[in-house]
């Protein structure tokens, strides 16, 4: 049957870009491990807090200070530790686990993601920025020998500068290469080498981290692989890293639901399409539901509104829009 036919939709979710900002929190006092939480998060409402601005971060602290709770509770942050040579090299001894300086990397004021040696060959991790001496290497990593280069530089500029004239910044596989280090050394000064890591910060919901509210202090790392945010209420509610498998307190976050009613018009051209048909109704809401992903909608659920004879079409009798144009 051609002509015009109508219906209205039920829209619920996250309708607009502003509402989608509009971060509920929830304290929940059950300790638990950060993937516990994020579990938990993730089942009763939306996911582990993520903190997008000081907006945010002051809606978070009033959320858990309302709650009479004053330490480290888990939010939705977590990062991964993976230290990388600037040669490419990642096979046994890459880690360099056993000559790490005591209580290194502390990766403080949460921006360290470069290493540097002391003059006894023992690694910092240490801000990438920093002007120093480097230590470069010509050959291979089987048959190599180490250059002091004694002009200071950024790390990255250090990196540049021994690919343009050696091979690398140095690798240091073991021992040997540790003695050939400390065999250059002739002062105190700290020297680059090629170990860095990539800053890797996540939040649990896939948000882009962009904002951040760090701790300025030491984050220990230790030998741990993947680490977890807490907002710490002691320090004003700045963020720490601290192992994953910590038992704390955490907070949730939930987006508010908005709900509407729209009313689309169809123009049927072909006479043997019923509109009611399930099957035809179905590829409707899949076609409307793309169409708002193009637009950034991803979270609205589309729903049917069904009239009082159970239909969902229905069709407009003639002279209907010329009356409505006279009206308005």
């Amino acid at each position: 049957m051609e002509g015009i036919f109508s219906a209205v939709l039920y829209l619920s979710g996250c309708l607009t870009f502003s509402t989608c900002l509009l971060h509920q929190y929830h304290f929940v006092s059950n300790a638990k491990t950060w993937t516990e939480a994020q579990s938990y998060c993730r089942e009763k409402y939306t996911d582990p807090a993520t903190i997008e601005n000081t907006e945010e971060m002051k809606k978070l602290k009033d959320t858990v200070s309302a709650a009479g709770h004053s330490s480290e509770v888990w939010i939705g942050l977590y990062s991964h530790i993976d230290w990388k040579w600037s040669d490419g090299f990642n096979q046994s001894g890459a880690e360099c686990r056993s000559w790490w300086h005591p209580n290194e990397p502390n990766y403080f004021d949460s921006n360290q993601f470069c290493v540097a040696v002391t003059y006894v060959g023992e690694p910092f991790d240490f801000f990438c920025n920093r002007k120093m001496i480097f230590f470069c290497y010509r050959g291979t990593l089987e048959d190599s020998d180490f250059v002091l280069v004694n002009t200071t530089k950024t790390w990255s500029d250090a990196q540049r500068h021994c690919r343009e004239h050696y091979t690398d910044l140095v690798t240091v596989r073991n021992d040997t290469d540790k003695d050939k280090i400390e065999n250059l050394t002739i002062s105190l000064d700290w020297g680059w080498i090629g170990l860095y890591r990539d800053p890797q910060i996540y939040w649990s919901d896939g948000s882009n981290y962009s904002f951040s509210s760090w701790y300025q202090g030491d984050h220990p790392l230790g030998s741990m692989k993947v680490v977890c945010g807490v907002a710490d209420l002691e320090q004003g509610g700045n963020w720490r890293l601290c192992s994953c498998e910590e038992r704390k307190p955490f907070v949730c976050y939930s987006v508010p639901t908005v709900k509407t009613l729209v009313k689309m018009r169809v123009k049927l051209e072909d006479s043997s399409l019923d509109l009611n048909d399930p099957a035809v109704k179905q590829q409707i809401l899949k076609q409307l539901q793309e169409r708002l992903k193009e637009n950034g909608l991803s979270g609205v659920t589309l729903k049917w509104k069904e009239q009082a004879d159970g239909k969902v079409f229905h069709k407009e009798e003639k002279g209907s829009d010329k009356k409505k144009k006279t009206e308005l």
